[in-house]
């Protein structure tokens, strides 16, 4: 892997477990194996620069698995399945990158500008899948709002509370309000 993009992955995963206050230069550093000078050298907007790099290379991934998991029946449930996998493999230790770079907008606006447009990109990812169950593309827009809103903050309180409860409930409720837009099935007329 280049350093560019070492120094990328190490800041993501840092922003991940330790928001952007808690991701120094030094942890940087350490993390991705490469020298103080490096991340100048790549970055010379320094720590702001790489931390808006970090957000934007973390929601394209993100996005990248949200297409492929939209791609089943069930697209909260999908959306409830990346956190889920995650939080339990790093052992509710990490949560979302982007969700750190909003949190650290006073060190790092960039990157909070960064992260909204990684949101904004999830929602049309959503709205999307949405539409094409047949709810129409402003109910679907709002709807995919409100389960990216939903699953984010059921991501918060599931690290806190070291337990994917949180995130199962918020995709269950999620599901049925979804559920509620979607237009019923036609039925086949019986000819006589």
């Amino acid at each position: 892997m280049q350093v560019r993009a070492r120094l990328i992955a190490s800041t993501a995963e840092l922003m991940q477990r330790h928001g952007v206050a808690g991701t120094g230069i030094a942890g940087i550093v350490d993390a991705s194996g490469v020298t103080r000078r490096s991340i100048y050298v790549n970055f010379p907007g320094g720590k702001a620069e790489l931390v808006a790099a970090a957000t934007r290379s973390a929601g394209d991934e993100l996005a990248a698995l949200l297409r492929d998991y939209l791609l089943e029946p069930d697209p909260v449930a999908a959306f409830s399945k990346i956190w889920a996998e995650y939080l339990v493999e790093s052992n509710f230790e990490g949560g979302c990158p982007i969700v750190a770079a909003v949190s650290g907008r006073d060190e790092a606006s960039e990157a909070a500008d960064a992260a909204a447009t990684v949101f904004g990109d999830w929602v049309q990812l959503i709205a999307a899948r949405l539409s094409l169950d047949g709810i129409k593309s402003d109910v679907a827009q709002s709807l995919s709002t409100t389960i990216v809103a939903a699953i984010e903050g059921a991501v918060v309180l599931s690290r806190a509370t070291r337990s994917t409860t949180a995130l199962e409930q918020v995709a269950h409720h999620m599901e049925e309000l979804v559920a509620g837009h979607r237009p019923a099935p036609r039925t086949a007329r019986r000819s006589h």
